[in-house]
């Protein structure tokens, strides 16, 4: 039964079995044991009266030593006899009211003596008084030399109706701690359940687009940590439910805009432009201008998925960056012929670096083509190549746009954001796929280069990232091998 698993039942069964092992426990040592505590009680109670005796002897002072004992014997309920060998026999000290005259002291004597500890017990029936009596016997002085037994009778009470009483008692504590228990134990089972199950209930409901889980501050710190947990994840599966829907939308735009496109200049060459050579070389121009949007869209998602996912390999080489960027800007030729673009290439020369070629092209492309997107009036790109530090390049693309205010900054690299006065949420870049900040993000990270962006409103933003330049390690000198052949050569010679 699930019932039988659940934390609520299993904490309820738990603190109910704590707390019968303790009443159990508690029964044991307070009635199972008593009679057994109660005459290890009457013995301790004896020793220490012997104990005080040993130390208040003096023979020669005997009515006070003698006062002591009657003393003690009538505050402790014993009776107590000190017995000392002179000619004209024991001299007795009597306490209490219990006689010895029916026990064989000369026995005791002996037995007391031939004790490895010097002490003798026995347990008898006073049926004078009707009761147990607990005597002992013990000598003050050497062994061989006794200068005098002490006898101690402690009564032994009869705890029979003590014990009922006490086991009487216990039943009804046991049933009252049991009653209050069962609901002590369900109150502290949902205290830590009832935040469980609706921490669960949380996270069924995060499938159906709900994400407002709570953080209740009266909850245990281990529960409050869970939910706070479960409240970050929500935020963040919210914030990646809005932008799968913004990704989408704008996918389908990119893709809707260049398909109507194609369609109305394809129907305008059948119906118009088809016989007029200058028209339909224009209309199919927009047709391939658009086709090739929509491939340079669906390679960027592809791109993109796969450097997320994981699964590009990196093929790694050492090549002349500075020699490649002269070929990546020449693809922007075409913009300066029709927008009047100037990009600006200043690059130290011999910078060698060890990267994945295509990918790392890919990057200044999309750099580059983010600065030409949202350039400034001038119309002016500048791409920088140099040494920052001895070991450390430095590549940067520079324009004179709005620039971004320095709280959007962190969101510029996620797709599809771009950021505006009126809305501050993800939106489609103004030209190309609005993915290839994202895509320099996740080549940059897999190359793990340091890369950022500064930015000052008015005046323009400046990408760029950084990585080690490679350096050849220096071939070993041939000298000393020669050296090495040489010295063979004569070791040959010599052995000849």
């Amino acid at each position: 039964m699930k019932i039988l698993r659940s934390i609520k039942f299993n904490v309820w069964v738990r603190f109910e079995a704590i707390v019968l092992a303790m009443l159990v426990f508690t029964y044991v040592f307070l009635i199972v044991l008593f009679p057994i505590f109660y005459e290890w009680m009457k013995t301790y109670e004896i020793a220490e009266a012997v104990a005080y005796i040993k130390a208040s002897w003096t023979v020669g002072d005997s009515d006070k030593f003698g006062t002591v004992v009657t003393s003690m014997a009538r505050k402790n309920k014993m009776y107590i006899e000190i017995s000392t060998p002179y000619n004209v026999g024991y001299v007795d000290y009597l306490g209490g009211s219990q006689s010895l005259s029916q026990l064989s002291k000369t026995k005791y004597q002996q037995a007391a003596l031939d004790s490895d500890t010097g002490v003798y017990y026995e347990q008898f029936r006073d049926e004078r008084e009707d009761n147990s009596v607990l005597m002992m016997c013990t000598y003050i002085g050497s062994k061989d030399d006794p200068e005098a037994y002490i006898f101690i009778c402690n009564y032994i009470q009869p705890i029979g109706t003590t014990v009922a009483i006490f086991r009487r008692q216990f039943l009804f504590v046991a049933l009252l701690i049991m009653m209050l228990t069962i609901f002590v134990s369900l109150f502290f089972a949902n205290k830590i359940t009832n935040p469980i199950i609706n921490i669960n209930k949380h996270a069924k409901e995060l499938p159906q687009g709900k994400f407002d889980a709570k953080i209740d501050e009266h909850d245990f710190n281990e529960i409050q940590q869970l939910a706070a947990t479960l409240e970050d994840a929500s935020k963040e599966i919210a914030k990646s439910d809005d932008l799968r829907r913004e990704l989408m939308a704008n996918i389908s735009h990119d893709l809707r805009t260049p398909l109507t496109m194609i369609k109305a200049y394809a129907e305008m060459i059948r119906d118009l432009s088809g016989d007029n050579p200058e028209k339909r070389e224009r209309h199919l121009k927009v047709i391939i201008d658009e086709t090739d949007r929509l491939s340079s869209l669906v390679n960027d998602i592809l791109d993109l998925s796969k450097l997320q996912a994981g699964v590009t390999e990196m093929n790694m080489s050492v090549f002349d960056l500075s020699d490649r960027l002269s070929g990546v800007i020449s693809r922007f030729d075409i913009l300066k012929e029709n927008d009047g673009i100037i990009i600006k290439l200043e690059a130290e020369d011999g910078i060698m670096i060890n990267a994945d070629i295509t990918k790392l092209e890919q990057v200044v492309y999309n750099l580059i083509n983010n600065a030409v997107t949202y350039t400034g009036d001038d119309n002016t790109v500048i791409v920088r190549l140099y040494r920052k530090e001895p070991g450390l390049m430095r590549f940067e693309v520079t324009d004179h746009g709005d620039g971004i205010a320095p709280e959007y900054l962190p969101y510029i690299w996620d797709r599809y954001y771009k950021v505006s006065e009126r809305n501050k949420t993800h939106k489609r870049a103004k030209m190309g796929s609005g993915i290839g900040l994202s895509i320099v993000k996740n080549v940059l990270e897999q190359h793990g280069f340091k890369y950022g962006a500064d930015s000052e409103v008015g005046k323009g933003s400046t990408f760029w990232f950084e990585a080690p330049e490679y350096h050849e390690q220096p071939a070993p000198e041939p000298q000393k091998q020669s050296i090495r052949l040489m010295k063979r050569s004569s070791d040959s010679d010599e052995k000849k």
